[in-house]
């Protein structure tokens, strides 16, 4: 089930293995970023989703003031989400994926579920219904 699309981001839910996956097409704007990470937020405690995917390979890097935004506020939303794993696809861009490491290494904001960074798709996936199994 398709939950948004538009030109630099796709975000769907596979129902059947109950996993949500959010593409990352490329440069949006801050408002479109912060707004899409909300969006996300409300699908997984709407859905109660305990699996999702967040593919940034095509991210570049953001602004300052959204990595502090990501760091300082949307973090302490993430942590509290239902998830129970969570699975990153790596930047292309180096500094973007720096941005992620920042987030990920975040002292003020332990994230209490399993959080892995992968190289591609198929491996996170299969990461996260493996604890189905």
């Amino acid at each position: 089930m398709v939950c948004f699309h538009s030109e630099y981001l796709h975000t769907e839910l596979y129902e059947e293995q109950g996993v949500l996956v959010s593409q990352w097409y490329g440069k949006c704007t801050s408002q479109q970023y912060r707004d899409a990470h909300a969006r996300f937020a409300y699908i997984v405690k709407q859905k109660n989703i305990q699996f999702a995917i967040s593919d940034r390979r095509l991210l570049p890097p953001i602004s300052q003031e959204d990595i502090d935004w990501t760091v300082n506020v949307f973090a302490k939303q993430f942590c509290q989400l239902p998830l129970k794993r969570f699975a990153y696809i790596n930047c292309f861009n180096e500094a973007a994926g720096a941005q992620l490491q920042t987030f990920l290494s975040n002292p003020f904001c332990k994230i209490p579920f399993e959080v892995k960074v992968f190289e591609d798709l198929t491996s996170a996936y299969d990461w996260l219904v493996s604890v189905k199994a």
